[in-house]
């Protein structure tokens, strides 16, 4: 079944892309990446070299190169193979048919193509993988089948030639090759990382002449390990050497088989079965973006964030955003615990960097870092984009006003609780990060006398195009959230815990201050006339135009919208949804109001964020019950985030700056829009609730639920829902389904609806 113009699939458990030409390297080598979470290996091939972007981008690495970006860094390509034949390089043919693709039940890359001359060819299959059974290691094959006689020369090995976003990261790297085995070692300049990269390589015949029929086949094992590791007691270079050796010793496919139980296990709790007649695209496009999730998430430990394009490229140098705790996090909420728990323990760790940057900038608590790597610290430079009429580069304020970042940790880590029931975490962890944001957050309000009330002013809120803005629908209502979660988690520290609560910035006048912000906090209420709720103070008065006619006014087609001089700026167009985005984190909202609002913002959302299509989609599907209008909205908005990559509909660049490789929040996305949106998954009061509402195409839709450690199972149908609770389980699980009162699913019971 087809997904896009060149990518198909043939049983949902596969995408495949017909049309691997290098004028499509950048997507290619994005959206065919193999990783596991500590590295991503693009999907380029064997003989390809830095100047067709490939690269191996290593977690924990972070450098400094050009004394503006600090990113991670691309390490030496110990997968190089390269052939010829009587002396004469073969190369890939792109006049012929060529196919690349990817196997998500084991994550293994997949591309086949003739390679020619020009006197003899060749049919030249790879296959590749990043092991989840050792994190160090990308193993590859390379089989070689002739058409012609010939005589062919191999060469494998390490290519110490870096392709590098935004400076020279390794410096000196020195190499040694010898006998079918060769290592690289290098350190970063600024960061001082050591960094050790082994090849072994094996050819499956010792000679290489060949007749019509005959192959070869080069197996190739590349490990990679740095200083930073948790597991190198005797150094990268012999953490690397041991397991690219023992990757070679098991072989190809021993060494797969041991990774693929990996992902078997990973998929028993994250796969979203969808069926009907023509469902087949759709679920391709879903598992490849949950798996894409996962392969970006460093699921190894809990002191390294989530890439805004995961580890498919150095683009948005490898760290946190907002992306992280309200896309990519809740995809992990109900299906592995463990990895939301990993994620915002992450934050915890990083609460010192958000002190410094709160304190620097006047404020008391943790203002989280808007682009966060290893400390907390911000890594956000202050010029980002340059200006379409100067050529200047443009100051924009991602770093000190976008602060609805800090609230959005708060919130979530409330989420994790309440889907959890990690109260160990909480003690530990999670109230130290709440209690802290609201320090932040009652600093940073304003209190108004004649108006009598606290407001929040000279932000930026999820609609990046709109800066130095007053009273943000979205930061306003997050904060109260998270306001009202850390006097929530006080009076629960304070009966059961008051020795932690003690020990922490919490005092009585603490909360007295947080429930006197909460409760006189101005929050952009609906409309009474129209239910509409302004997105921040006198956007109504901006000018109410579409994005369309915007487009016409560019002067170039890939100038900056926002902030200072930008199309957008003096309108009602935003880059991504604000209100709508509000809905999606808060669906308390009354469906007549999130109704209004989501037909008033989307026609003027432009979406120029990767994030857009998902939160429209997920708000739509819970709106469509009775609205064949909006379901529509919801399949189509669902279709654009489940295959924005691979379709490439997003540019590589922006403004000036390069932001190619994975969109790793949309992918996570499309499992939110899936379970969140159709399957009407929430946590509302505290409790689970299940509520699904169906396109009219599907037949059914099934997913898995941890509930506090509680394995459930949903089954959607037009005919009626079923959750499931399996007979292993322990425990009793309190939840909502559909508009029914809370019920118990006891262990091995059942609830229809």
């Amino acid at each position: 079944m087809e997904i896009g113009e060149h990518v198909r699939t043939d049983t949902g458990w596969e995408v495949v892309d017909t049309h691997p030409v290098d004028d499509r390297g950048v997507t290619i080598g994005s959206n065919f990446t193999v990783g596991n979470g500590y590295l991503g290996y693009r999907g380029t091939r064997p003989d390809q070299r830095a100047d067709s972007f490939v690269g191996c981008v290593v977690s924990d690495t972070y450098d400094m190169a050009d004394g503006v970006w600090r990113e991670l860094a691309t390490v030496p390509n110990g997968l190089l193979v390269t052939l010829a034949a009587d002396g004469r390089p073969l190369t890939f043919d792109a006049d012929q048919d060529a196919e690349v693709e990817l196997t998500l039940q084991t994550g293994e890359y997949t591309h086949r193509a003739m390679w020619s001359n020009g006197s003899v060819e060749a049919l030249v299959s790879v296959r590749r993988f990043a092991s989840l059974d050792d994190l160090h290691v990308v193993m590859q094959q390379v089989t070689v089948v002739a058409t012609h006689e010939m005589t062919l020369q191999v060469h494998a090995g390490i290519d110490p030639v870096v392709w590098s976003l935004n400076g020279d990261h390794l410096g000196r790297i020195s190499t040694t090759r010898e006998d079918g085995l060769a290592t690289a070692r290098c350190t970063t300049n600024e960061s001082r990382v050591d960094i050790a990269v082994a090849s072994s390589w094996r050819i499956s015949r010792d000679s290489l002449h060949l007749w019509p029929g005959d192959d070869v086949t080069i197996t190739s094992a590349m490990a990679v390990a740095t200083s930073n590791d948790d597991d190198v007691p005797f150094g990268p270079l012999e953490r690397a050497f041991d397991s690219a050796e023992t990757a070679i010793e098991n072989g190809y496919r021993d060494t797969l088989e041991r990774s693929a139980r990996h992902w078997t296990k990973f998929w028993d709790t994250a796969d979203v079965v969808i069926s009907g007649d023509d469902t087949m695209g759709a679920q391709a496009a879903l598992r490849f973006s949950i798996w894409h999730n996962r392969i970006a998430t460093p699921a190894h430990n809990d002191r390294l964030p989530i890439g805004a394009r995961g580890l498919s490229c150095q683009a948005y140098q490898g760290a946190a955003f907002w992306d992280q705790e309200m896309f990519n996090l809740p995809a992990y909420l109900f299906t592995a615990p463990d990895l939301a728990r990993n994620i915002l323990t992450y934050r915890w760790r990083t609460l010192d960097g958000a002190r410094r940057k709160a304190a620097r900038l006047g404020y008391e608590g943790a203002f989280f870092a808007w682009i966060s790597g290893t400390t907390g610290d911000e890594l956000c430079p202050d010029f980002f984009f340059d200006d379409v009429l100067t050529g200047r580069p443009i100051r924009n304020h991602f770093n000190d006003w976008q602060m609805h970042i800090s609230p959005d940790i708060a919130v979530a880590v409330e989420r994790y609780w309440d889907a959890a029931g990690d109260d160990e975490f909480m003690v530990e962890h999670g109230a130290e990060i709440v209690f802290e944001v609201a320090n932040f957050l009652a600093s940073f309000v304003k209190y108004v006398p004649h108006r009598e009330r606290y407001e929040i002013i000279r932000l930026l809120g999820p609609d990046e195009w709109h800066e130095n803005v007053d009273n943000d629908a979205y930061t306003n209502r997050m904060t109260q959230i998270a306001l009202a979660a850390a006097v929530r988690v006080r009076d629960w520290m304070s009966e059961h815990h008051p020795d932690r609560l003690a020990g922490l910035d919490a005092g009585d006048d603490r909360a007295a201050r947080w429930s006197d912000v909460h409760d006189r906090l101005h929050v952009p209420a609906p409309d009474p006339d129209t239910s509409i709720i302004e997105q921040f103070d006198g956007f109504f008065a901006l000018e109410d135009t579409q994005p369309g006619q915007l487009r016409e006014r560019l002067l170039e087609p890939d100038e900056y919208w926002g902030w200072p001089n930008g199309v957008a700026v003096h309108t009602q167009v935003s880059k991504q949804p604000a209100v709508v985005q509000l809905f999606a984190v808060d669906p308390t909202h009354p469906l007549d109001v999130q109704r209004a609002n989501f037909e008033y913002y989307e026609p003027r959302c432009a979406h120029g964020s990767s994030l857009s299509h998902s939160v429209h989609a997920t708000v739509a599907a819970r709106l469509a019950a009775d609205d064949p209008a909006l379901m529509s909205q919801a399949l189509a908005y669902f279709w654009l985030a489940a295959t924005l990559d691979l379709n490439d509909v997003h540019p590589p660049s922006v403004g000036g700056t390069f932001i190619g490789g994975m969109h790793t929040a949309a992918n996570a996305g499309a499992y939110q829009t899936a379970v969140y949106g159709f399957g009407g998954v929430s946590i509302e009061a505290g409790r689970l609730r299940v509520a699904p509402v169906l396109p009219p195409g599907w037949t059914s839709l099934t997913f898995a639920l941890v509930v506090r450690g509680q394995r459930l199972d949903v089954t959607a149908s037009h005919d009626g829902h079923v959750v499931t609770s399996r007979p292993v389980n322990d425990e009793t699980v309190t939840l909502v389904v559909g508009d029914e009162p809370p019920a118990d699913l006891e262990p091995g019971g059942a609830l229809r609806w």
